[in-house]
């Protein structure tokens, strides 16, 4: 009885394996990672002239932006560019530039030709 009920129980396994199949699974999508987008480019920014540098050496403004630069070192120097020039500014003098053209504009000092910097207008 033992051998007969053991052999019920297998066919039962077999049929019941055999009905059922593994659920299929969805195929995975990839999440697209968020894009991102980069903050607008201020209307107004700052630099520092300082220890024979512009600080920040490049810098992004909107279309319609103003630069002022501020001469915090003891030295004179100029901020110039085909498009503008500061003349010569001691210490504590600032300059402002008003960009209404959009494009790269690399500037120097006219006093220490190592000093050189760029603006990218948006």
């Amino acid at each position: 009885m033992k051998k007969i009920w053991f052999i019920g129980f297998l066919v039962f396994m077999v049929l019941v394996s055999g009905c059922t199949s593994a659920p299929e699974t969805a195929p995975q999508q990839k999440a697209t990672p968020p894009q991102q987008t980069s903050p607008p480019a201020p209307e107004k920014a700052d630099v520092r002239i300082d220890n024979f540098m512009f600080f920040p050496p490049e810098i992004i403004i909107a279309k319609g932006g103003t630069i002022t630069w501020s001469n915090k070192d003891t030295y004179l120097h100029t901020v110039t560019s085909g498009d503008f020039d500061s003349g010569n500014l001691n210490q504590g003098q600032t300059f402002s530039h008003t960009f209404n053209e959009a494009g790269t504009y690399d500037y120097w000092c006219k006093n220490h030709a190592s000093m050189r910097a760029k603006v990218i207008v948006k």
